[in-house]
């Protein structure tokens, strides 16, 4: 028997997915060790060896690849505490990084301050060179710039090096040379040059880029390097993949020198997940929500492709790489809840992993989302984990009644029952923040519920978005570590290219496609994937002349040894009608950047169909328990069913709960629900 293994360390869990050669899927869950990752990470093996029967050394040995999504590098970002960096730009653009576009983020807040710069002035060397907008060298680099720079930077013992130049994309020349000196002068030092990084036309876009990159890469190397050498050590021989914020996988070698890929690593991988789930069930318009325990992540999947954004603000600053476009926002089963000013609020702030929640008698005295959910009865009152994970009720009712309870004048349960309503609303606002906002009727998709507790508030929140059904696959609680299992390796590859259609030469945008898609089927077979098993999409960012964004158009299906620019500029107006409801006929159209996606498909992850039983799901009815719900005029006895003993076909009216072995899924009085097929939970609004 192989294995492939999904490995994903969150801010408070770190989630563990196994599949074999026949499909069976065993799961893990342990807390995270945010000092020492590789505790939490031996600790969750150790538990898949135990439930496996094997000593840990010998199922590591028979796992064909472990794939492994980590927020190292987005918490480096939000802790500042990344690496000293220092920047070489062109002489006269020094400030660029403050300048940033010219506008504050609230424009008519003249108190909000920017975000703090992560290169001091200082640090920022202008050196004398110059290349104009053809790539024709004007000024010759000045060598000795480079290297009185350089002095600087080992004088104040500068850990990364960020280099971007002005043009550099079309003529990367100078670029390369003073990498050069860098690494001649200081060889341990990170380099992040901006041809290597994000190539392509804007210049703040490009800068904040390349020094992100800079900025992250060292810890992010660290930890790697550390990762690797302890599951070698463990027992592990096999390949080690990484999940990009693209959605794709690559090796540990790519991450190191672009640390931005994975700057969203462990959640780019539950929208893989959620078309997975999706595909089961014949449905590709899906939401996705992922709520763990500091955070809930919602990403829109449309006709079964993700949204992926070229570029995005991660925290209030620019990146220029493909991420998969997912909102996140802090709400998640450890929000604290607090009264300010005399209103109740709920997160951002989260009590983490430690000390917890109050119920998880680790000495947390905030209440938290967790801590209303079990004292409205949706959570088991003593344990959670499938009872390995001991709680304390008493200490849960304490504290909301502490904090929340006494100064708003409530009952402890009233006052449970609105940190359960306010973090619902929280979410159900960024849900319409990629749906609504942007076009999408959430009645027309289906919400695939993930996380620990996305289950618990799946229900409220499809309610309060007229969303009709709602999927909690059974691992649920892993999704993101399951969605690393059947996801592919990707590359985005993207090039200036800014012309207007009437002045474009055809075959050589289609030379600049061909060169990356090239470069695409190399980096693939050096990674081990065969050119048979090679996917190639071709995007083009264009817009309207005038325009300041663009809109991506997708050239995949274009003959370029036939086409004509009417076909592009028809793609154009048919993008841009689709995303903004009408069409600039008489606009004049212009190509900014090519872009080209190459995907190494990797084997399907099969999971085995059951054949299903009848509706009734008494057999699995394990007790009941008091719980309230909106509407309800005090507690009531709601059964509970034992989802490990649930069939395929059998139903469950609410109001009742089902219990999983890592999850919970709450089921509201106007809802029923269904174990399909395909092993996922259905539910269904039958008002």
């Amino acid at each position: 028997m192989t294995y492939r293994l999904g490995v994903d360390v969150g801010g408070t869990f770190t989630d563990f997915a196994l599949v074999d050669d026949v499909g069976d899927v065993i799961e893990a869950k342990t807390p995270s060790t945010p000092d020492n990752p590789g505790e939490a990470i031996e600790r969750g093996l150790v538990e898949l060896s135990n439930r496996l029967g094997r000593p840990m050394d010998s199922f590591l040995a028979d796992c064909r690849l472990l794939i492994h999504g980590t927020t190292v590098a987005l918490n480096a970002l939000l802790q500042q505490k990344g690496a000293r960096t220092g920047l070489v730009c062109t002489e006269g653009f020094r400030d660029t990084l403050e300048i940033r576009l010219g506008y504050r983020d609230r424009r008519y807040d003249f108190r909000y301050p920017p975000p703090p710069i992560l290169v001091p002035r200082h640090l920022r060397r202008s050196v004398r060179e110059r290349v104009d907008k053809l790539g024709r060298i004007v000024t010759p680099l000045d060598e000795d710039d480079v290297l009185r720079a350089i002095e600087v930077f080992k004088r104040e013992q500068v850990e990364a090096v960020a280099v971007c130049l002005l043009w550099s994309f079309y003529n990367e020349e100078h670029e390369r040379t003073i990498g050069r000196l860098v690494k001649e002068a200081m060889p341990e030092t990170y380099l992040s040059l901006s041809v290597d990084v994000a190539p392509q036309i804007r210049e703040y876009d490009r800068v904040s880029t390349t020094v992100l990159n800079a900025y992250v890469g060292p810890r992010l190397s660290g930890y790697l390097e550390d990762t690797e050498r302890f599951l070698r050590e463990l027992g592990y021989g096999g390949p080690i993949r990484y999940i990009q914020s693209n959605g794709g996988l690559a090796a540990g070698d790519v991450i190191r020198k672009r640390a931005v890929l994975a700057i969203n690593s462990g959640p780019a991988a539950a929208p893989a997940a959620g078309v997975f789930v999706g595909a089961k069930l014949g449905a590709d318009n899906l939401i996705t929500m992922d709520m763990g325990g500091t955070s809930f992540d919602a990403c829109l999947i449309d006709h079964g492709r993700p949204d992926v954004k070229g570029i995005t603000d991660v925290h209030r600053y620019r990146l220029a790489a493909p991420m998969v476009n997912i909102n996140t926002i802090g709400a998640g089963g450890g929000s604290i809840a607090r009264v300010h000013q005399g209103i109740l609020a709920v997160g951002p702030q989260s009590a983490e992993a430690y000390p917890g929640p109050a119920c998880y008698m680790r000495g947390g005295t905030q209440p938290t989302v967790t801590d209303a959910d079990v004292v409205l009865g949706y959570l088991n009152p003593s344990a959670l984990l499938g009872g390995r994970f001991p709680i304390d009720h008493r200490l849960a009712e304490q504290a909301i009644a502490d904090v929340v309870a006494r100064p708003l004048n409530l009952s402890v349960p009233e006052a449970a029952l609105g940190i359960f309503e306010i973090v619902n609303r929280n979410m159900a606002n960024a849900i319409s923040e990629i749906s609504l906002e942007r076009g999408y009727d959430p009645r027309d998709f289906i919400l695939v519920a993930a996380g620990g507790q996305g289950g618990v508030h799946a229900g409220e929140l499809s309610r309060e978005l007229a969303i009709p059904r709602v999927i909690v696959p059974t691992f649920a609680s892993t999704f993101c570590a399951f969605g690393a299992l059947s996801t592919d390796v990707r590359h985005d590859y993207r090039r200036s290219f800014a012309y207007r259609l009437s002045d474009l030469d055809l075959s050589s945008l289609a030379d600049v496609l061909r060169d990356m898609e090239q470069a695409g089927y190399a980096d693939l077979a050096s990674e081990g994937i065969e050119p048979e098993k090679v996917v190639v999409l071709r995007q083009l960012d264009m817009r309207y002349a005038g325009q300041v964004y663009e809109v991506q158009v997708d050239v995949s299906g274009v003959d370029w040894s036939h086409v004509d620019k009417g076909e592009i500029e028809e793609l154009l107006h048919r993008q841009h009608e689709k995303e903004y409801t009408y069409r600039h006929q008489d606009g004049i159209g212009e190509v900014i950047n090519a872009t080209v996606t190459v995907i190494g498909k990797l084997p399907p992850v099969h999971l085995p169909s059951i054949e299903p039983a009848g509706a009734d799901a008494s057999h699995a009815l394990s007790g009941e328990r008091p719980m309230l719900f909106r509407g309800f005029s005090g507690y009531e006895q709601c059964p509970v069913y034992a989802g490990a003993a649930m069939q395929p076909g059998n139903r469950v009216c609410g109001p009742a709960v089902v219990e999983e072995v890592n999850t919970t899924i709450v089921m509201f009085p106007d809802f029923e629900m269904e174990l399909t097929a395909s092993g996922a939970f259905l539910m269904t609004r039958v008002d």
